[in-house]
Parts: structure tokens; C-alpha cells; sequence
């Protein structure tokens, strides 16, 4: 069966946009190795004064974090070069990755000139307190590549509309009746979308290290927001999609 997507494509014939449902579906879940490590208890495993043990658990916790980053990097490149992104958009996510790759390198350079193992369990902390790449960054990031992805997708649908309402002129009379009616859902649809892109993107600079810190219950609530509109994003522009499907459909039937 056809997707939703696939058929925005031969509709508008741009052959190079065929971003897929399963796009919109990207994936949050991080990899696997992603909360195998969420406190430092493990380093208090270290004798009191085995600074080197110390050192060479905070060094994997960092490696661990900088591969995922990397990961994430090469993903925001893959869409980019698909243009299921802007360039404006990559860059701001491979930007934030940089930051927080050259934050960690600096902590470890740190890290492993310690020769107190009190010293090196505090740059462990830090990993985890002062970064947070895992709790905040990564997810927060992936939210904001969806977030890119659906909006490129939006204004693709958008700019179709003038192309749409050409071929319904040209449809004959008994089918335009139910060819306005999918229309109509079409731009309703993609009318819900753009604000509530607007309003998921204002609360991603919110979502820090520092404000998960020192407030919890406000962090958690503007994040339950976020997926709460990124769900009814998906969910309408699957509706729009389906509808321009079901419009061609239509217009295909003699």
C-alpha cells in the first residue's frame, strides 16, 4: 500500500520529498546504553582513595555520551541531506551537540589530571549534574529534530494547496461536493498544525540542565506539553495527508 507520503510526492511531483510516516514517527527512544548509568554509585565501588578507578569509570560514562551525541549528529545530517530538515535547522542541533561534546572533553581533560579521588568524584558528579546528557539534552534535541521534521512536511502541504484547488476546479461537477469537503479538512487540518509547532518549539529553551535541576516539577509539566503537541502535530498531519490521498483518489475515479 501506498503511504500517505509516497502520495504527496507523485502529487506534486517533487521527486526529491518523500518523507515517509515513518519519518514522522522518529524515534525517542534512546540507545540502549542511554540509562544503563544514570547515578555515579558505581564509582563509589572505588576505594577511598583510588583516584585511577574513579578516573577510568568517568572516563567511560563521558565516552558512552559522546558517542551518542556523535549518533545524534550523523542523524540531523542524514535528514538535512534528504532535506527533511533546513540547514538553519541542522545547524542549530549540531551546534548544541558540539557544545556538549566539547563541554565533556574539557571535564575529562579535568578528570584525568586529578590525583585526588575526592576531586575525581566530584567531575563525575559533574557529568551527570552539570550536562545531563541523557535526561535532558538527547531528548530534548530529538523533540526539536522532530519538531524540524514536521514542520518542513507542514510547508510542503501548505505550498500544494494552490496546485490542489487548480486540478478540484478542473474535476467534474458530481465529484467536487466531496473533493471540497477533503479539502476543507486538508487546510483545516495543517491550520492546527503551524501553532501548536510554534508553541512546542517556545518550550524547548527551557529545557535545560539547569532548569531540570532546580525545578523538577515545572521542567516535567513543560515536557508532558511538548509531547502532548507533538502528538496531535503528528496526528493532524497524518490526517492531511490522508485526505490529499483520498483527493487524488477521487480525481483518479472516471
Amino acid at each position: 500500500m501506498i503511504s500517505p507520503m509516497q502520495f504527496v510526492r507523485q502529487f506534486s511531483g517533487r521527486v526529491g520529498f518523500a518523507v515517509g510516516l515513518g519519518v514522522l514517527s522518529l524515534s525517542m527512544a534512546l540507545p540502549a546504553q542511554a540509562f544503563a548509568a544514570t547515578t555515579n554509585v558505581d564509582a563509589q565501588k572505588c576505594g577511598a582513595k583510588d583516584v585511577k578507578c574513579v578516573i577510568a569509570f568517568g572516563d567511560q560514562r563521558i565516552t558512552e555520551r559522546l558517542t551518542d551525541l556523535s549518533a545524534l549528529d550523523t542523524k540531523v545530517q542524514t535528514l538535512q541531506q534528504k532535506k527533511h530538515i533546513g540547514e538553519d535547522e541542522a545547524d542549530a542541533l549540531k551546534n548544541d551537540v558540539s557544545t556538549n561534546k566539547n563541554g565533556l572533553n574539557t571535564l575529562k581533560s579535568k578528570l584525568d589530571a586529578e590525583s585526588d579521588a575526592q576531586a575525581a568524584r566530584q567531575d563525575v558528579k559533574n557529568i551527570y549534574e552539570q550536562f545531563r546528557i541523557y535526561a535532558v539534552v538527547l531528548p530534548r534535541d530529538e523533540h526539536r529534530l522532530h519538531l524540524d521534521v514536521e514542520k518542513t512536511l507542514d510547508d510542503k502541504l501548505t505550498d500544494m494547496k494552490t496546485k490542489i484547488e487548480a486540478r478540484i476546479d478542473k474535476a467534474p461537477a458530481d465529484k467536487k461536493d466531496q473533493l471540497n469537503s477533503l479539502y476543507n479538512d486538508y487546510k483545516a487540518q495543517l491550520a492546527a498544525v503551524t501553532p501548536l509547532i510554534d508553541g512546542a518549539k517556545a518550550i524547548l529553551p527551557n529545557m535545560t540542565p539547569a532548569n531540570f535541576n532546580t525545578n523538577r516539577s515545572a521542567y516535567e509539566g513543560q515536557l508532558n506539553t511538548l509531547k502532548s503537541d507533538e502528538k496531535t502535530i503528528q496526528s493532524d498531519l497524518q490526517k492531511a495527508a490522508s485526505d490529499l490521498k483520498q483527493i487524488n483518489q477521487t480525481l483518479k475515479k472516471k
